[in-house]
């Protein structure tokens, strides 16, 4: 295969990765608070990451460990924004708090203005500016839910959250394709990424949440959190910087417009309150339309990198 179309393939695992990605949050949320929940997850992506970079790519990942700057930064981000993504999920739905971080899409356009000269002007383009404003009306519907009073708190609660994780995945995704451009493969980049996040969650879990919850779990919950790093987390999350390093971000990131309806496929099966009213259907369309029209405009004079 060429190399885009292997990037191809990277970006359809990221893409189903992280439709599943909700999925086994909430099915864990009752074993684990968010940050141990996270932290678990994230040392099944170590457990898988590193041993592949030692059979495949020994001196990148020596590379990468002795790259402190872009890792530890990209990891202080990736530690937040998995701890924010996760309490999101927690205190809403799966379906619901994935279509709510696509807000993150403008925001990769923004941050993209910001590093990648080619997108600047895109920012005065009418298309950006009707997108943008399409993602703002869209998201504000979405959290819509009818409730009692006493249930506002907690749905606040995951906008706010799942809002700061958007934007902390916006520098992220930037960030981390400049890094991959210049500096590191994106494949010992995460692995190492991987290993600072996991330490990062497990202090917060042992500070802010309930360690004891690790004692209390039985051997398949265990299994089945560590499972969930492998493709959810060690697999997307090295596919999309790979696959964004030969497709370009804006394509990346329409793309990932997909992860709301796969998400909420997936969780149909399993849970009755993952069903969307109106209103939040309305807000998904328009969420997602702005989204799409703003990475379409994006992607037409978005250049490419050379194989």
């Amino acid at each position: 295969m060429s190399q885009k179309q292997k990037a191809s393939v990277a970006l359809s695992l990221s893409i189903l990765g992280w439709s599943l990605s909700p999925i086994f949050i909430r099915y864990l949320q009752n074993a684990y608070d968010p940050f141990t929940q996270s932290g678990i997850r994230y040392i099944g992506a170590v457990l898988f990451l590193i041993p592949y970079c030692l059979m495949f790519h020994k001196n990148s990942l020596k590379t990468a460990f002795l790259k402190p700057v872009p890792t530890l930064i990209l990891s202080l981000s990736n530690i937040i924004m998995q701890a924010t993504w996760t309490i999101g999920i927690y205190y809403s739905t799966a379906s619901l708090g994935q279509i709510l971080v696509k807000i993150q899409i403008p925001i990769v356009a923004f941050f993209s203005f910001i590093v990648f000269s080619e997108e600047r002007s895109l920012i005065k383009r009418p298309q950006f500016i009707i997108g943008s404003l399409l993602g703002i009306i869209g998201s504000l519907l979405l959290i819509y839910k009818p409730s009692s009073v006493t249930e506002l708190p907690y749905l606040y609660r995951a906008v706010l959250s799942l809002f700061l994780s958007a934007i902390l995945w916006g520098f992220y995704c930037v960030y981390g394709k400049y890094t991959v451009e210049r500096e590191l493969h994106p494949i010992p980049m995460f692995g190492v990424i991987s290993i600072y996040t996991t330490i990062g969650l497990l202090v917060l879990g042992y500070f802010w949440g309930e360690l004891e919850k690790i004692l209390q779990a039985n051997a398949s919950t265990h299994f089945i959190a560590i499972f969930s790093g492998i493709l959810p987390i060690a697999i997307a999350h090295s596919s999309f910087h790979y696959a964004q390093w030969y497709l370009g971000s804006a394509f990346c990131n329409t793309l990932l417009t997909l992860n709301p309806l796969l998400t909420h496929f997936f969780a149909l099966a399993l849970w009755k309150d993952e069903h969307l009213n109106a209103i939040q259907w309305i807000g998904t369309s328009v969420l997602l339309l702005g989204c799409i029209l703003i990475l379409f405009t994006k992607s037409t004079i978005k250049t490419q990198p050379s194989e």
